[in-house]
């Protein structure tokens, strides 16, 4: 599957953008691995144990098992907590922006300033479910000027694609992806039940 075969959903998730300079090239791929600040690297291998540990802990029964399943859930819990701490040291505000979409190929958000096509990016996103955070590099693909509906000051919308992303992180993107869509679905359904009734 190409990158461009992965949907976007419109969500807003706590990002880092950080242009590199015209003369930094993007890391190859061996410095990109070495490069992933230690925080990051952890949520990376926590977050492909927590998918494993999620599909052993939904075929128990909580009926059966209930002590040992609320051990497991709360140890969990903890674990993601200190996680979450650690990793939001490495949220710098001078590059914080708000997604507008995400997806596992690529992310738009607005911007007060535009960015050039062809810009590569650090970037670091920041994500709730499954809360963990993603180190990565992308380059810009497109920049358009936007203005908001409430009259506000135009911004610039701006679309990364990944050039840089470990597979596990992809498939962590891919995840967070389906989960705000099952969000969107079940609003839907729930508008639509609403206004039949």
């Amino acid at each position: 599957m190409s990158q461009d075969e992965y949907f976007s959903v419109r969500a807003a998730m706590r990002i880092n953008v950080e242009p590199l300079a015209d003369n930094q090239p993007q890391p190859d791929a061996d410095g990109f691995i070495a490069e992933i600040p230690a925080p990051f690297r952890l949520a990376s291998q926590c977050g492909q144990l927590d998918a494993d540990v999620e599909k052993d802990l939904q075929s128990i029964d909580p009926n059966d098992a209930s002590a040992l399943f609320r051990i497991l859930q709360t140890q969990n819990e903890k674990l993601t907590l200190m996680m979450g701490y650690m990793l939001s040291h490495e949220d710098q505000p001078s590059h914080r922006f708000i997604t507008h979409t995400f997806g596992a190929s690529r992310f738009s958000y607005l911007s007060p300033s535009p960015l050039a096509l062809g810009v590569h990016a650090r970037v670091k996103l920041f994500l709730d479910h499954p809360p963990t955070a993603i180190y990565c590099y992308g380059v810009v693909t497109d920049c358009e000027h936007h203005q908001e509906d409430d009259g506000n000051q135009p911004h610039y919308l701006i679309q990364i694609q990944y050039t840089r992303l470990l597979e596990e992180d992809q498939d962590t993107l891919i995840r967070a992806a389906l989960y705000h869509q099952q969000k969107l679905l079940k609003k839907r359904a729930r508008d639509r039940k609403q206004s039949s009734s």
